[in-house]
């Protein structure tokens, strides 16, 4: 099954009658109902209206590779199989970012210690991790992807969630599926790991120290 979001016109008949796809219009309340309910235009319309959300917390997470479209995919595929366990529509965003970090969790176990970063399309780089085309600031997101794939998955994430999408402590708890203690002893953990690993990398040494002379004047 591929999500299809681009609206097709059907000619009916000898009158050449116009047949076009339903679209659902309504809150996230109304769209969770929708779901609920099976209105055919409801699937769509959670796609068109998440799809670039989580496809940015997957990257921000997997870093970019050629299977990010297929990963995508799965995550809407699973919101589906599960929409009848959420029951406030007004948490239906953070209720897929919880189902977009679950998934990338499945994917970074299943691959195992599979390079993630392939920087094939600029453009789909994180826009908050790289200001411009600069070649330096590109080895940079790719050093710092190459210290993401050697710490432990829960930690990878939640630095990811963190520091990469920015997301507020709590959010990054909720998108665990942990309390915001938990969250926080796993940030604990996972900077100073990304710490002591980034030293090693010559790039993300010289920025380390750069930002330590600033924060220590």
């Amino acid at each position: 099954m591929r999500f299809d979001t681009n609206a097709q016109d059907t000619q009916v008949g000898s009158n050449d009658a116009v047949v076009r796809a339903l679209r659902f219009v309504g809150n996230d309340r109304a769209l969770l109902a929708g779901l609920k309910d099976s209105h055919p235009g409801a699937a769509a319309e959670l796609y068109d209206r998440y799809a670039d959300h989580v496809q940015r917390v997957l990257a921000r997470i997997l870093g970019l590779d050629q299977d990010l479209a297929d990963v995508l995919q799965e995550v809407f595929l699973e919101a589906l199989r599960s929409i009848r366990s959420v029951e406030d529509g007004s948490r239906l965003k953070a209720w897929l970012t919880s189902v977009a970090v679950h998934t990338a969790h499945a994917c970074l176990r299943r691959r195992g210690r599979r390079k993630w970063l392939l920087i094939r399309e600029p453009e789909l780089v994180p826009e908050q991790a790289v200001a411009g085309p600069d070649h330096e600031a590109r080895q940079m997101l790719q050093g710092a992807y190459e210290v993401l794939d050697r710490m432990p998955v829960k930690e990878r994430i939640a630095f990811a969630l963190r520091h990469v999408e920015d997301l507020p402590l709590a959010e990054v708890a909720e998108a665990c599926g942990v309390s915001l203690a938990t969250v926080k002893r796993v940030l604990a953990r996972a900077e100073k790991r990304f710490t002591a690993l980034a030293g090693r990398h010559p790039l993300l040494r010289a920025r380390l120290a750069e930002l330590s002379g600033r924060r220590n004047p």
